[in-house]
């Protein structure tokens, strides 16, 4: 074969070579920009539902500091309780939202502990201490929820807001062990 014939022959294929690759290198650039754009679409959704859940949460707790001023107040109406515990439904549907175990678990419990709220004094000589342990548990939630916001450590919960736990679960233990005396004695 002549030379000349030899290097185009070796130009046409190292021409025909270099599409193939330059080819292969679009598509994967085109398929590396699509998995990053989806991957950052991913990101945009869960951050703007993280936000609106942390933004559910700060009014769900707002609006039961509220309801509960009007408590204090004795400024209520008849459908306070049922308001009440629709906000608290939000709050728990907002705990849902976050990935950090602690902050769902001390939101879940706070609103747990709201729930109960006649419940968070031990006895009916302590009921007057109720609205000031129904304002710590409150105002812990939303230390917490700044806490978290801000990406520090979240706090251990104080004096006042683990008395009004153990007052609403030794409440709740009590009704479990109520209801499981009536299922014994219908039994």
């Amino acid at each position: 074969m002549d030379s000349t014939v030899m290097a185009g022959w070796i130009g046409g294929l190292a021409g025909l070579g270099g599409a193939a690759v330059g080819a292969a290198g679009a598509v994967w650039g085109a398929w590396l920009q699509q998995r990053h754009e989806k991957n950052q679409a991913r990101s945009d959704r869960e951050n703007a539902q993280h936000d609106s859940a942390y933004e559910g949460a700060v009014q769900a707790l707002f609006s039961i500091k509220a309801l509960f001023r009007r408590q204090w107040r004795r400024d209520v109406d008849k459908d306070w309780e049922p308001q009440l515990l629709g906000e608290l439904d939000r709050l728990r549907s907002a705990a849902l939202s976050f990935t950090s175990t602690d902050l769902r678990t001390r939101l879940e419990e706070g609103a747990e502990i709201l729930t109960y709220w006649k419940k968070t004094t031990h006895t009916e000589i302590d009921n007057a201490n109720r609205p000031h342990l129904v304002n710590q548990v409150i105002e812990h939630l939303a230390t917490v929820l700044g806490e978290y916001r801000r990406g520090t450590a979240i706090s251990e919960p104080s004096e006042d807001y683990r008395s009004a736990k153990e007052g609403v679960y030794l409440y709740i233990e009590e009704m479990e062990d109520d209801w499981r005396r009536d299922r014994e004695n219908d039994a």
